[in-house]
């Protein structure tokens, strides 16, 4: 030390002065570093989470349609071309199913949405399984014997007098998996795997061809058979090191998320790069600034890296060094902030997307329960009234067909929908652009979710009786649709429907479903004083209700219970 000059003297004071802030710097970039890879893993399993959900999802709504099929009448009364046909329609509708299958008590074929000529199904898992549970059995990866393609077997038993009278089997189609996984934003070597109960993988994204229909290896079956959700680092088949968030089969299927851990901190990678040239910045700066920075000028900055860092050990992250300008110190203090300042931006954008994506599996699994509820609402009372077979299968998907007109609508903005859209969308169907059979008249306003839906349902019905008996039966027949706003919310709306031109109205024997829609469901959500008047020279509807009750402002806080409270009345009808 006696024989060092009075420059190596300043460059090692320098040095020492720099050594905290660098530990610190090291510390912060190390601690970020571990971070990330906590947000990975967070991240990993939200992911498995939400694809875990939409495959429950999509067995719940194979289930809810191989419910319907199990109160069908043509399906319960055995064996028969009609019973084929009809399966073949409803398989028609389904993308996700590529095959229906009836099976009888004993295993044996009763009919088949796509044409077999094997009869004996009784040695398939899927159909014992189904008979020992007497519930709904989600198989595992097979090979259909009648489509010869390669499939996910669900099996729905069906009682009768307690004993199990057949099976219904749906095939998922797994081309169908496939690009549903496909649709998932993959990027920076992503993954996406699921697999049956026995870990034999039915989609996986990316390489498919590689996986699909091949078993998860032994070192990870333990994944697919344990019990509670969780996240792993591994290297995949393929090579790529990632972080999956993996949820276990439970005797369903199998679902993983994998994260890239390389793209996950490639942003805190830059990060680390960055400090690392910091640091050798402020080893070589002071070379070349010992000469004019002094003791005092090192000391000062330092005390004040130090009390930010410590500061952010403490937790309060609002502290920050405040240092500017092109010094060396002054730049370490500058990149120091905007890390701070970037990981507090990080840290709240993630507690934001935490909240957005509750909120939306929420809304989804909301909006999901109501349709079912509703859908099967309607077969119920469809199949109920119909006379005939034809009857019902043509009316029921007409109303389905007018229900999803309205979602579309909904799909731009799932709170409220467009009142003259919803009109015009319902009648359209029945309206003819050369002889036009329809005038509609009225304001626009954006209308509630639920009210646009059974407004769509009840205008439907109505142009539906009025093509079979009233004013669209006949040439010159013309129905005016119109409607007045009130002022404020508790104002009357008054909605009107008036044929004229059409044969002589009488009045129906008996109600039928769209009086029930509009007499029962759209009056008690408007609160409306409902008047049908069977007049001689056509049908004349009239509509009052206040104001507050069609806004979608109006219906943000009770649109739960007034959804709930249209299937309790789809229910009672």
């Amino acid at each position: 030390m006696r024989k060092m000059s009075v420059t190596g003297r300043l460059l090692l004071l320098t040095l020492l002065a720099l050594m905290p802030a660098m530990l610190v710097l090291t510390y912060n970039l190390f601690s970020a570093r571990q971070a990330a890879y906590g947000e990975i893993h967070t991240t990993a399993l939200t992911a498995g989470h939400l694809a875990s959900l939409e495959m429950r999802r999509i067995v719940s709504s194979v289930r809810s349609t191989l419910d319907v099929l199990a109160t069908v009448p043509i399906i319960r009364t055995g064996l028969g071309q009609p019973c084929s046909d009809y399966v073949r329609l409803v398989d028609d509708k389904l993308d996700m199913v590529e095959n229906i299958t009836v099976l009888d008590a004993a295993g044996q074929l009763q009919c088949t949405s796509k044409p077999s000529t094997v009869t004996d199904f009784s040695d398939r898992s899927y159909f014992h399984e189904a008979v020992e549970k007497q519930d709904l059995v989600v198989g595992t990866y097979i090979i259909d014997r009648i489509t010869k393609r390669a499939a996910l077997p669900l099996s729905l038993p069906v009682t009768e007098g307690g004993s199990i009278k057949r099976v219904i089997v749906a095939f998922v189609d797994l081309e169908w998996l496939g690009a549903w996984v496909r649709e998932r934003e993959f990027f920076g070597g992503n993954a996406l795997t699921i697999a049956d109960r026995n870990g034999v993988i039915l989609a996986r994204e990316p390489y498919p061809e590689r996986f699909v229909g091949t078993r998860i290896p032994d070192e990870y079956q333990h994944l697919v058979r344990g019990t509670t959700p969780g996240t792993l680092e591994m290297t995949g088949q393929d090579g790529m090191r990632r972080i999956i968030g993996y949820y276990p089969a439970r005797d369903t299927f199998y679902v993983s998320a994998g994260l890239s851990v390389d793209g996950g901190l490639e942003q805190v990678s830059k990060v680390t790069r960055f400090g690392l040239a910091v640091i050798a910045l402020a080893i070589v700066g002071p070379f070349f600034a010992v000469w004019w920075a002094g003791f005092t000028l090192i000391r000062r900055p330092a005390r004040q890296l130090v009390h930010s860092i410590n500061a952010w050990r403490k937790g309060n992250e609002n502290v920050r060094t405040g240092m500017t300008g092109s010094g060396t110190f002054e730049t370490i203090g500058s990149a120091i902030d905007a890390f701070m300042d970037e990981l507090a931006l990080r840290r709240e954008q993630q507690l934001k997307d935490d909240r957005m994506r509750q909120t939306l599996i929420h809304e989804l699994d909301h909006r999901i329960k109501n349709i079912l509820s509703m859908v099967q609402a309607v077969a119920r009372q469809t199949f109920r009234s119909s006379q005939s077979m034809d009857e019902a299968s043509d009316a029921f998907f007409r109303r389905l067909h007018a229900m999803a007109g309205a979602h579309q609508l909904l799909t731009k903005n799932w709170q409220s929908a467009s009142f003259r859209a919803t009109v015009e969308a319902a009648i359209a169907p029945f309206e003819n652009p050369a002889a036009p059979h329809f005038t509609v008249e009225g304001a626009d306003f954006e209308a509630a979710a639920a009210i646009a839906l059974s407004l769509s349902m009840a205008l439907h019905e109505l142009c539906t009786n009025a093509a079979k008996y009233g004013a669209l039966s006949a040439d010159r027949g013309h129905i005016d649709i119109g409607w007045t706003l009130g002022e404020g919310e508790q104002d009357s709306f008054v909605f009107t429907w008036k044929e004229r031109g059409g044969p002589m109205v009488k009045i129906p024997e008996r109600e039928g479903f769209g009086t029930l829609m509009i007499e029962r469901v759209l009056s008690q959500q408007l609160h409306a004083k409902i008047t049908l008047d069977y007049q001689l020279d056509g049908l004349f509807c009239e509509i009052r209700a206040p104001m507050a009750r069609l806004l979608s402002t109006a219906q943000d806080e009770d649109e739960r219970s007034a959804m709930n409270g249209d299937n309790e009345l789809f229910r009672s009808v």
